[in-house]
């Protein structure tokens, strides 16, 4: 392992960032609301956004912003309260308002910032309030004001997500990755919201940005399973603007891109698990595995699939010692099954074995199913994938 955990880090612990988050009247209560991040230097840019077709306006502005410009980036601006989506044509004109006034108070082109917004949807953003908030935020900014930043970005969180890191380059040089992140803390599980800002002073080629970006988050935020669906407003960027000056990243096959990719994987799995302790709070955690699969895919699809049955999280919340739940599942999620070879785990305990269940006492299933984290293993023995899920037993209202 070639990083190492910085104390106190956050998303501007990296050479050249800046942030803060400001209390800008966008939330009925008042409280930290609007959130900055700025790089002194232009940063080269990689996304993940939402796979609903209805995205908020926020994501559809920073397509089109991505679409020619993924090298000079220099801001993302966060708004919480609102999610600006279901907003029509107003809620596209009150963003592109709200990107002209941050980059203008910024000095910096107006194709050079993001924007982020998570809250209610079909709330109007409160644009009568927002040019003063964008001007305090501007004039509070400083490479200390990460938390201030993770503290703005909450709505139904009980606590800001933030982290960095410090990664060893055998050239002499380090290179640090911070970031932050939100995801609402789940009342109820048809209820989930993802945003995450990821930040380095890294030197790498975009193309390969893009690339270990998609290798992290599906080892990290792609791993939690709160709903059936994606909300309009999902994302999750990464700046990099070469502050550190190292030598540029170029090829995927060099020991430099391996240990970045190992960096990057270990940030956004340390977020990610952020995310789903605090929507855990009032709930366990239950961690999903299937191994044995014939392929990544079906191995997901299983995972997914038992990580979203209601009566597996009932089972789970309630210490109920039935693994029905489970086991339908599994049979129910589509994939290339050999019943006559599945095996079952509670926790340790194996309750199925090539395909028929073995004498386990109920008591010793409901201890397995008591803590406050549950591990649920599926084997198919069928091929040699395997992968995990994360997702949160809420209990009954």
């Amino acid at each position: 392992m070639s990083y190492n955990l910085l104390e106190d880090g956050h998303v501007s612990s990296p050479k050249g960032f800046r942030a803060t988050g400001v209390a800008g009247g966008l939330k009925e209560v008042r409280a930290r609301d609007l959130a900055l991040i700025y790089s002194q230097h232009p940063c080269r840019a990689a996304n993940i956004f939402t796979t609903n077709a209805i995205v908020a306006a926020p994501i559809f502005f920073n397509q089109a912003i991505l679409s020619r410009n993924r090298e000079q980036i220099r801001a993302v601006l966060i708004n919480a309260g609102q999610a600006n989506a279901g907003t029509g044509q107003q809620g596209l004109t009150d963003a592109v308002e709200c990107a002209k006034l941050a980059a203008d108070e910024l000095e910096i082109p107006r194709d050079g910032i993001l924007l982020m917004s998570t809250g209610q949807v079909g709330a109007p953003l409160p644009m009568h309030r927002m040019k003063e908030a964008v001007r305090r935020a501007v004039s509070e900014l400083d490479s200390g004001g990460g938390r201030r930043a993770a503290l703005a970005v909450l709505t139904t969180d009980t606590r800001p997500k933030d982290r960095a890191l410090v990664l060893s380059l055998r050239e002499g040089r380090s290179v640090t990755l911070g970031g932050l992140a939100k995801g609402g803390r789940i009342a109820q599980p048809r209820i989930a919201n993802l945003l995450a800002v990821l930040s380095t002073d890294a030197a790498i080629e975009t193309h390969l940005l893009a690339r270990s970006l998609e290798r992290s988050t599906a080892q990290s935020f792609g791993r939690l399973t709160f709903d059936s669906a994606p909300s309009p407003s999902d994302g999750i960027i990464l700046l990099a603007n070469g502050a550190a000056g190292n030598t540029l990243i170029t090829d995927v096959n060099s020991w430099e891109y391996g240990a970045w990719q190992e960096a990057l994987d270990a940030l956004c799995i340390d977020l990610a698990q952020q995310v789903l302790r605090d929507a855990a709070t009032s709930s366990k955690i239950v961690q999903v595995h299937v191994r044995g699969a014939a392929s990544e895919a079906d191995a997901r699809q299983i995972a997914q699939t038992v990580a979203r049955s209601e009566a597996v999280r009932w089972a789970c919340s309630q210490a109920v010692p039935d693994w029905g739940g489970l086991l339908a599942a599994v049979g129910s999620s589509g994939t290339e099954l050999r019943p006559d070879l599945l095996e079952l785990r509670v926790g340790s305990m194996m309750v199925m074995l090539d395909g028929a269940a073995t004498r386990i006492e109920p008591a010793t299933i409901v201890q397995a199913l008591s803590g406050p984290e549950i591990e649920l293993t599926v084997d198919l023995h069928l091929g040699a994938q395997s992968t995990t899920v994360w997702a949160c037993a809420m209990p009954p209202e």
